[in-house]
């Protein structure tokens, strides 16, 4: 991390966020990063304009999920730049960047495989890992976020990624003639969720901290194809390979 990259991280956040919370949040006007590289482009706004635009928001509202698009950008133009499932760490750079306003999740989820069904282990593991971390950002790191919305209800057509993938907590039959939907299991899982308003200090939901018992055995299984030749053949034979671990 240069003072360069750390430059580049911000111009990019202002180009996407900073653009109107800027405006709206601090002081009325746009980001330094963007008045510098846009120059003339971008409209001056006079003291009273300014006045105007500043706390125009009674809150910020926040989309975070896989930008579907991003895939199909030459590598070029993606600057070195990866996709980030970090909701905690945009949540608390968004409270320090903006004077820490209210902050409304408005749309989160991630995708999973057009060929999943009703059990998405997958998308639960997307969703719980988004909400614990805006329970981390809450409780933590003083974040105001006072709501939370998943995105979406059922599966539908992704933009250029058609039905290739799936988002919705309902299932979608989209080669039968009345398109039921039925729950997947990331529906139980949400549901379950706002029941208990989060998550409870039950036993499965706490963290572990110890050692196994000393007599405890580990190990690593594998196969391989060993092949031999013989006389211009070619003889195959499959070895496992045999460890011997110990613990001191």
């Amino acid at each position: 991390m240069t003072e360069q990259d750390i430059q580049e991280c911000q111009k990019s956040l202002d180009f996407v966020l900073g653009w109107f919370a800027k405006p709206i949040f601090i002081d009325g006007d746009y980001p330094q990063s963007m008045k510098s590289n846009l120059s003339s482009l971008l409209p001056e706004f006079s003291d009273a304009e300014k006045k105007y635009i500043k706390g125009t928001a009674d809150f910020f509202a926040l989309s975070f999920g896989a930008t579907l698009s991003f895939q199909l950008l030459d590598s070029q133009m993606k600057f070195h730049q990866l996709e980030s499932l970090s909701l905690r760490q945009l949540l608390y750079w968004i409270s320090r960047e903006y004077n820490k306003p209210k902050i409304f999740i408005v749309e989160n989820s991630w995708f999973v495989s057009g060929s999943t069904k009703r059990d998405d282990a997958k998308y639960i593991y997307y969703l719980k890992k988004f909400i614990m971390e805006t329970l981390k950002a809450i409780r933590y790191d003083e974040v105001d976020v006072f709501g939370y919305t998943v995105w979406s209800l059922m599966d539908g057509f992704e933009w250029h990624r058609g039905y290739s993938i799936r988002r919705g907590l309902f299932y979608v039959d989209f080669q039968s003639h009345d398109k039921k939907f039925l729950p997947k299991s990331s529906a139980l899982f949400y549901q379950k969720l706002i029941e208990r308003n989060g998550f409870p200090p039950l036993p499965e939901n706490q963290p572990i901290d110890g050692k196994f018992p000393c007599d405890f055995a580990w190990g690593i299984v594998d196969n391989y194809i060993q092949r031999r030749r013989h006389s211009g053949n070619t003889a195959e034979s499959a070895k496992p390979p045999c460890f011997r671990l110990t613990s001191t």
